[in-house]
């Protein structure tokens, strides 16, 4: 039997950013044991890629992942982020699959480049409840 694998990014907050191979049999398991978390939730970006997040990661003490954040916001999606986080591809019909090439070239140039002033302003929106981000951001 052969075991099919899926491609894709794991964003730690401390900006660790790894690739990740899930496997498609066990692909809840294995997104619960890399993010750490009792369960998750998923955030929808363009270009059909998803964000398999910790769907508690705000009450239970995560710590705010600021690149997830910076690049759901990047990518379409102004949601605050805490916690690690997958990154997938998904199909029309809503399977999860492995990132395209296309795809992880597109979160890694995100996730490179300085966000511009008009991600900036929305972060800092998005951000409002969290002060002490907030400065930080107006420092980019």
């Amino acid at each position: 039997m052969n075991t099919v694998t899926i491609r894709s990014i794991k964003i730690n907050p401390t900006e660790t950013i790894t690739t990740l191979d899930v496997n498609e049999a066990s692909i809840g398991a294995d997104v619960i044991a890399a993010i750490g978390c009792r369960m998750f939730d998923v955030v929808g970006l363009e270009d059909d890629i998803d964000l398999f997040v910790d769907d508690e990661g705000l009450i239970n003490g995560s710590t705010l992942n600021l690149p997830a954040t910076v690049l759901a916001h990047r990518l379409g999606s102004p949601t605050v982020i805490f916690g690690t986080v997958i990154a997938v591809s998904v199909t029309p019909d809503g399977e999860t699959v492995g990132l395209t090439d296309t795809q992880l070239a597109r979160i890694q140039a995100a996730l490179a480049q300085k966000p511009d002033t008009a991600t900036v302003d929305t972060l800092v929106d998005s951000l409002s409840p969290f002060p002490t981000v907030v400065s930080m951001l107006r420092n980019i």
